[in-house]
């Protein structure tokens, strides 16, 4: 992507009311897209935020396929066992969650002063707990380094480093730590290592010390539910009785994920403003092309923004529009449509999470498979917007299911 400058863009493409800023640091934000946009202006804005420590990110292995066999709530209860694992082993230790546990992913924060080698002893517990106790296997990556944290979030090269690892490179039951985390441990640390031949500086944590004597008891993750949701789903979870399971509504929905590409890396403090300028761009942009009052943002972080629409055809308007509002500025974006039931939460005022199949899927068409500059719906959302097509329709190899895309 082009190197971001304000002058590139119209006026007022960065701006948001702060009642749609929610969990966006519209501050921050303002104060980058006002400044020179130097790099000392960059770390005055950022030092203030500065984290040093371990960050320890999670990802469920499996979950598209699950999704297409099982019902929702028995998904969301698989889910929370592992993130209940997570969240109580962690906080033992004295680490914190970082973020709203949405999905199946998982962030943690271990502050400089814990031993690095008790944190990564801490994972080998969690991972015998979660492989012992929970039928979905998870992905753990974890780093040491210096961190942004900035409403509720963690940024930078380096939390973006250990999230991509956990997300993309890593399988159920399988525990990775940077090399910055190894160095940090004693060299008498006791744990085997092996070298990830496909990642760079990256071990894979075969075997090694656990701590068993963990008071692991504050299984409250923050999970993205209203109190009742979240104790029917305990109470479902235990028994696996559908009398027990909570009365969500599902909701059949086209769901619309948008991943934009992320600004150039090469000042780090630069592009953590960057980006988080033209994530408010994207809300901006977004809200601005919803229509219809049954059509919702669900969310924007990062570089993604998720999107429903109760009509398959205005889904796909719709991300024709969103990619050519960014387009037209130099920004690219790709795109994944699918359809199909979904849970979505109301959190905080004006702040929501979705569960399902559909969002999976979509994450599939656009992160996992998708390019730059494309949109790729599933064969649902063709079949029902009635699309005449233009091109074959593909098959997709991913996460041990065949999806059938087409890209408009």
């Amino acid at each position: 992507m082009a190197k971001f400058f304000t002058d590139r863009f119209p006026p007022g493409f960065f701006d948001l009311p702060r009642s749609a800023g929610e969990t966006l640091p519209l501050d921050i934000i303002a104060a980058w897209t006002g400044s020179d946009q130097t790099l000392e202006s960059a770390r005055a804005i950022l030092t203030p935020h500065v984290l040093r420590g371990i960050v320890v990110s999670s990802d469920s292995a499996g979950l598209t396929r699950l999704g297409r066999e099982r019902p929702l709530i028995e998904i969301l209860a698989l889910v929370a066992e592992p993130k209940e694992i997570i969240h109580a082993t962690g906080r033992a230790v004295g680490g914190r969650a970082i973020g709203v546990w949405a999905a199946d992913n998982t962030q943690m924060f271990y502050p400089g002063e814990i031993p690095a080698e008790r944190v990564v002893a801490m994972l080998r517990t969690a991972m015998e707990r979660i492989a012992s106790r929970c039928e979905l296997g998870i992905g753990m990556a974890a780093h040491i380094g210096e961190f942004y944290e900035l409403s509720g979030g963690l940024y930078g090269p380096e939390a973006d480093r250990v999230e991509v690892i956990a997300e993309e490179h890593t399988v159920g039951g399988e525990l990775v730590i940077t090399d910055a985390l190894t160095r940090a441990m004693p060299a008498s640390h006791g744990f085997h290592l092996e070298r990830r031949a496909d990642l760079d500086a990256v071990d894979r944590v075969t075997s090694g010390p656990t701590i068993d004597d963990l008071d692991a008891t504050d299984i409250a993750y923050p999970a993205p539910y209203t109190s009742d949701f979240s104790v029917g789903l305990a109470e479902y979870s235990r028994t696996r009785r559908d009398s027990r399971a909570p009365r969500q509504a599902y909701q059949d929905l086209a769901v619309v994920l948008v991943e934009r590409e992320p600004e150039e890396p090469d000042v780090p403090e630069v592009a953590v403003l960057n980006n988080l300028a033209l994530t408010a761009a994207m809300k901006r942009i977004g809200r601005s092309l919803l229509e219809h009052p049954d059509d919702t943002e669900v969310k924007s972080a990062g570089l993604v923004g998720i999107y429903t629409f109760a009509d398959c055809r205005e889904a796909i308007d719709f991300a024709r529009r969103f990619r050519d509002a960014l387009g037209a500025q130099g920004v690219k974006c790709r795109i994944g449509i699918d359809a199909g039931p979904v849970l979505v939460f109301d959190l905080t005022p004006g702040n929501r999470e979705i569960a399902g199949s559909a969002v999976n899927v979509a994450s599939k068409l656009a992160q996992d498979t998708g390019e730059f500059g494309m949109i790729q719906v599933s064969d649902v959302v063709l079949k029902r917007a009635s699309a005449k097509k233009e091109r074959p329709t593909r098959t997709i190899h991913v996460s041990g299911i065949d999806l059938k895309a087409y890209d408009l």
